[in-house]
Protein backbone atom coordinates (compact mmCIF):
# COMPACT_ATOMS: atom_id res chain seq x y z
CA UNK A 1 0.00 0.00 0.00
CA UNK A 2 1.51 3.62 -1.01
CA UNK A 3 1.32 6.15 1.81
CA UNK A 4 2.19 9.25 2.93
CA UNK A 5 3.89 10.02 6.53
CA UNK A 6 5.58 12.35 8.43
CA UNK A 7 7.99 11.18 10.38
CA UNK A 8 10.91 13.31 12.17
CA UNK A 9 14.00 13.04 10.00
CA UNK A 10 16.22 12.27 13.31
CA UNK A 11 13.43 9.16 14.20
CA UNK A 12 13.81 7.81 10.49
CA UNK A 13 17.40 7.72 11.16
CA UNK A 14 17.57 6.54 13.68
CA UNK A 15 15.66 3.73 12.95
CA UNK A 16 17.72 2.91 9.91
CA UNK A 17 21.07 2.79 11.62
CA UNK A 18 19.16 0.78 14.26
CA UNK A 19 17.89 -1.71 11.66
CA UNK A 20 21.07 -1.37 9.06
CA UNK A 21 18.96 -1.35 5.88
CA UNK A 22 18.91 1.39 3.21
CA UNK A 23 15.41 1.66 2.70
CA UNK A 24 13.19 4.06 4.57
CA UNK A 25 10.25 1.90 3.58
CA UNK A 26 12.19 -1.44 5.01
CA UNK A 27 13.26 0.03 8.06
CA UNK A 28 9.33 1.38 8.29
CA UNK A 29 8.42 -2.17 7.43
CA UNK A 30 10.60 -3.65 10.21
CA UNK A 31 9.59 -1.42 12.69
CA UNK A 32 5.97 -1.86 12.46
CA UNK A 33 6.53 -5.83 12.46
CA UNK A 34 8.19 -5.49 15.83
CA UNK A 35 5.42 -3.79 17.36
CA UNK A 36 2.65 -6.32 16.35
CA UNK A 37 5.39 -8.68 17.44
CA UNK A 38 5.75 -7.82 20.97
CA UNK A 39 2.12 -7.06 21.31
CA UNK A 40 1.06 -10.69 20.18
CA UNK A 41 3.38 -11.65 22.96
CA UNK A 42 2.48 -8.92 25.48
CA UNK A 43 -1.44 -10.25 24.38
CA UNK A 44 -0.31 -13.94 24.83
CA UNK A 45 1.37 -13.11 28.40
CA UNK A 46 -1.89 -11.25 29.97
CA UNK A 47 -3.67 -14.48 29.54
CA UNK A 48 -1.40 -16.22 31.61
CA UNK A 49 -3.49 -17.73 34.60
CA UNK A 50 -6.61 -16.99 33.19
CA UNK A 51 -6.75 -19.88 30.52
CA UNK A 52 -6.98 -23.18 31.98
CA UNK A 53 -5.10 -26.25 29.79
CA UNK A 54 -6.03 -29.70 31.43
CA UNK A 55 -2.82 -31.40 31.13
CA UNK A 56 -4.48 -34.74 29.79
CA UNK A 57 -5.91 -32.86 26.85
CA UNK A 58 -4.32 -35.45 24.85
CA UNK A 59 -6.21 -38.33 26.05
CA UNK A 60 -9.01 -36.34 26.25
CA UNK A 61 -8.88 -35.77 22.75
CA UNK A 62 -8.04 -39.26 21.65
CA UNK A 63 -11.34 -40.48 23.57
CA UNK A 64 -13.35 -37.94 21.87
CA UNK A 65 -12.14 -39.56 18.33
CA UNK A 66 -13.05 -42.41 18.98
CA UNK A 67 -16.20 -41.76 20.40
CA UNK A 68 -17.23 -40.27 17.20
CA UNK A 69 -15.19 -42.67 15.50
CA UNK A 70 -17.51 -45.30 17.15
CA UNK A 71 -20.24 -43.46 16.13
CA UNK A 72 -20.00 -43.12 12.20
Amino acid sequence: MRTTINVRDELLEALMARTMVRSKTKAIELAIRDYLEKKAIEDIIALSGKIHIDPNWEREEELELDEYQDRG
